[in-house]
């Protein structure tokens, strides 16, 4: 069955469209990451991120939802105070996490996945997502922060009308050198993004939703940040991503998924040129069907 995928940028001028044509599947990264960076600071000049408007009790909503992977319980939160939030432990082994490595006795999901895609896509449909105006984070277990980051990032996020957002980078993470734009920044309380890193998104239910269909089926998850992400918001208005600078986070481990080949055959970046063809295809481009179909196919082949 053929998937319908939501359409995208349809009633824009085509000066914008073809803007985001590029962006998604006609430019390498050195070339659309600093034009999309462009992008954004020119949006900050008609909407600064770092206004924003007061809210009651910032920080996680009961409603809001925080996924932590982890590897039986292992993961890299540390717990220094409360969260209102619901928060699920989802261990990617599918052994199963020991009730006394988990003393917060948060909920467990344990199912054996591949890589953040399959994961996200099956926690999107196994719990009860919030309502449309608060948070879904997904962590990676190798994330070092503290669970009043976490909270700050939720205020921040509301305070500041984000659609989606992340911890900073600190200096001595493994990937800040690969991703600068993350790097914390000093005195200031946040800055600006073209994208948000998979490795830790907050999103907002309304763009949660409108960007899953299309990491739909896969392993990996890659393009969803880079590109399904930032296109979804800009059909919503609400191109608004933040890296939050008053909560930093480190990586335990150096990236490990780039050159991996799932079990479905396709390796990340064929999953990435996945995305890409099926947001081409939802601004109502034509692509290369007989690639997108054999893509699509592998994907939907079950292992």
């Amino acid at each position: 069955m053929k998937k319908v995928l939501p359409e995208l940028l349809l009633d824009r001028s085509e000066a914008e469209r073809q803007c985001w044509a590029r962006w998604v599947l006609g430019s390498h990264s050195d070339q659309f990451l600093p034009e999309m960076a462009a992008a954004v600071e020119q949006l900050n000049q008609q909407e600064p991120i770092e206004l924003g408007d007061p809210v009651i009790a910032p920080g996680a909503y009961n409603n809001d939802l925080v996924v932590i992977t982890c590897k039986q319980g292992q993961h890299g939160v540390i717990v220094d105070q409360p969260l209102a939030c619901r928060v699920v432990l989802f261990d990617w082994t599918g052994q199963g996490i020991a009730q006394s490595d988990n003393p917060q006795n948060w909920q467990v999901i344990s199912e054996k996945t591949e890589c953040k895609g399959e994961l996200m896509e099956s926690a999107w449909h196994q719990l009860d997502m919030p309502p449309e105006d608060h948070y879904v984070a997904f962590l990676d277990d190798d994330l070092c922060l503290r669970t009043s980051d976490i909270n700050t990032v939720m205020a921040l996020s509301r305070m500041h009308h984000l659609s989606a957002a992340q911890p900073s980078l600190s200096l001595n993470s493994p990937t800040s050198q690969e991703y600068p734009w993350l790097r914390q920044r000093a005195c200031t309380s946040l800055h600006r993004l073209p994208i948000v890193e998979l490795q830790a998104p907050f999103i907002r239910k309304d763009l949660l939703d409108l960007s899953m269909p299309f990491l739909a089926s896969t392993k990996s998850a890659y393009g969803y940040d880079r590109f399904a992400l930032p296109l979804c918001a800009a059909e919503m208005q609400a191109w608004r991503f933040g890296a939050i600078d008053l909560a930093a986070m480190s990586h335990l481990r150096p990236l490990g998924s780039v050159n991996l080949k799932f079990s479905n055959g396709l390796t990340s970046k064929e999953e990435e040129y996945l995305v890409r063809l099926r947001l081409m295809t939802a601004m109502g481009f034509t692509v290369d069907e007989e690639i997108h179909q054999q893509l699509e196919h592998a994907v939907s082949m079950k292992k």
